[in-house]
């Protein structure tokens, strides 16, 4: 008789419950993890309201980190007991754009919590080639893994110089991870943009820069770059039409919905050479993420905010989908309740 297990299902766009499915078994080329700590991300909150391409039903969860408790015939790297995060992002290294080293547009990505069963659950199984030994790291950390790393490539793709004045648009976890690693990449300010009266002081208490409430309360043309950690389209176009210096630049970072129109001043991006940047996923930077948070680089000790039961995941992400700014990262951590 098959085993079972507990796991979160989005059965359709609006529509998710915990539900009891069977406990899967790996592959010969996949590892069978017990997770144990999940987090929910904003694209698992799109997912839950239709706003990002998903193959439902779906068990959500790509932010995830557990102990390996069995392995595929084919495994060589990962032996049982690992304790591991999961890059979820698996290419098939065939695709032409797998072949130009581009595997974060693979076009038969393989994406657990998107496209196949995710970290919501009890146990999930992963390609050998997602799992990364995380150390004396805890679970909790783990499970920071995947979003510290499409931070890491976002900043790459921002390329910060020294000195500069940086804009971040939304102070949540994503804002905060990028602030820290902005600033440790040699930008002198890092001020943020953020409503939530809560996200909003705790961005000042970092002190990297000043905070505001209101877009309105900033001058024109003060910042070498602004990046984008909210969604929101219309700040992406209000940054590249008045925020940023002429050759100032904007990074397209935050999940939008995906019907989201950004209108920019087409002059002004001409005359003043602002470039548009946009930054999907990561690009194999777990490695770096995970030695950002072994060597203390970038602390992420109070990103975390909440560690939850599963049974409580589907309040939370109403809650996370209402904008309640009490909320900073939710992490499942309790699996059976």
């Amino acid at each position: 008789m098959q085993s079972m297990m507990k796991s979160l299902i989005i059965s359709e766009p609006g529509k998710m419950a915990i539900a009891e499915m069977p406990r899967p078994a790996p592959k010969a080329d996949e590892v069978l993890i017990r997770v144990r700590a999940s987090g929910i991300c904003g694209t698992d909150v799109h997912i839950y309201n239709g706003g990002f391409t998903a193959s439902y039903p779906v068990v959500p969860g790509h932010e995830f980190a557990g102990e390996v408790v069995a392995v595929g015939p084919e495994c060589s790297r990962v032996p049982v007991g690992a304790r591991v995060a999961v890059e979820p992002n698996v290419p098939c290294n065939n695709c032409p754009e797998c072949l130009r080293g581009e595997h974060h547009f693979c076009r038969n990505m393989i994406v657990p919590g998107v496209n196949r069963s995710g970290g919501m659950a009890e146990y999930v199984v992963v390609n050998e080639r997602g799992a990364f030994d995380i150390g004396d790291l805890s679970f909790v950390e783990g499970a920071l893994v995947e979003p510290l790393s499409c931070v890491v490539h976002a900043t790459e793709r921002l390329g910060v110089g020294w000195a500069e004045h940086v804009l971040i648009l939304g102070a949540g976890p994503i804002g905060i991870l990028m602030g820290r690693l902005i600033r440790a990449r040699g930008a002198a300010r890092v001020d943020y943009l953020e409503r939530s009266p809560g996200r909003l002081a705790r961005a000042a208490a970092m002190g990297l820069g000043e905070v505001y409430s209101s877009s309105g309360d900033i001058a024109d043309k003060v910042y070498d770059a602004v990046a984008d950690a909210s969604g929101s389209s219309a700040l992406v176009a209000e940054a590249a039409n008045r925020l940023t210096r002429p050759r100032g630049r904007v990074l397209v970072f935050g999940v939008p919905h995906k019907s989201g129109q950004i209108a920019l001043d087409h002059f002004r991006i001409y005359r003043e050479e602002i470039s548009v940047i946009a930054s999907f996923t990561s690009l194999k930077n777990s490695i770096q993420a995970i030695d950002l948070m072994k060597s203390k680089t970038i602390d992420v000790s109070d990103v975390v905010s909440h560690q939850i039961k599963l049974s409580e995941c589907p309040d939370y992400i109403l809650r996370m989908q209402a904008g309640d700014g009490d909320l900073r990262k939710v992490t499942v951590t309790d699996f059976t309740n």
